[in-house]
């Protein structure tokens, strides 16, 4: 019963990204971002040029990711403003990485943090933004199925007026044509 709900809701199973006909999703291949059937994944594995693609199973994407998150390097980020000069630190006051010399020039007296923080502070504020957003769309969701249902009222309304002023018009026309007649009569 809850599966037929939410299937009129608009939720339909995913579909094998390669075949496009299994709804048995059980990999992912994280180079080509392809959700796969086990039958596409083993053909995905035949193909020359995807040797070295990493394919995963579904249930091991969360794991996965987080491993990916501890493993990230933050040594090699080239400063926007000062070429040949890597980011050693990220300025919590302006919210970007920053080299040496943006630090004496720019950030002398703000406050810093390691990259690797500021990442996470970064992504905290990111997952915020994005939970409020999606807030926000559930609430304009709503609001819009408001306002088609008092348009639907009001227009349903408008209707009904527009036949009653119409069948007023059939009336007063044929009171006009009577009364014509009437006068015609008498002379």
């Amino acid at each position: 019963m809850a599966l037929s709900k939410s299937l009129q809701r608009g939720q339909v199973p995913l579909a094998c990204q390669m075949c496009e006909e299994s709804n048995e999703i059980k990999w992912k291949c994280l180079l080509c971002d392809f959700l796969l059937c086990t039958k596409c994944q083993t053909l995905h594995k035949k193909v020359k040029s995807t040797d070295q693609h990493t394919i995963i199973d579904i249930k091991n994407i969360a794991t996965y990711q987080q491993q990916t998150n501890d493993k990230l390097d933050f040594s090699n980020i080239p400063c926007g403003i000062h070429a040949g000069q890597t980011c050693c630190l990220f300025c919590q006051s302006c919210e970007v990485v920053v080299c040496p010399l943006c630090i004496t020039t720019i950030h002398e007296k703000h406050k810093m943090i390691e990259l690797a923080k500021g990442y996470e502070q970064t992504m905290k504020t990111v997952k915020t933004y994005n939970s409020d957003i999606d807030k926000q769309l559930v609430q304009t969701v709503k609001v819009l199925s408001e306002l088609g249902i008092f348009k639907s009222s009001e227009d349903s309304k408008y209707e009904l007026e527009k036949q009653k002023i119409s069948s007023r018009e059939k009336v007063l026309m044929d009171e006009v044509k009577k009364h014509t007649n009437k006068l015609m009569e008498r002379t």
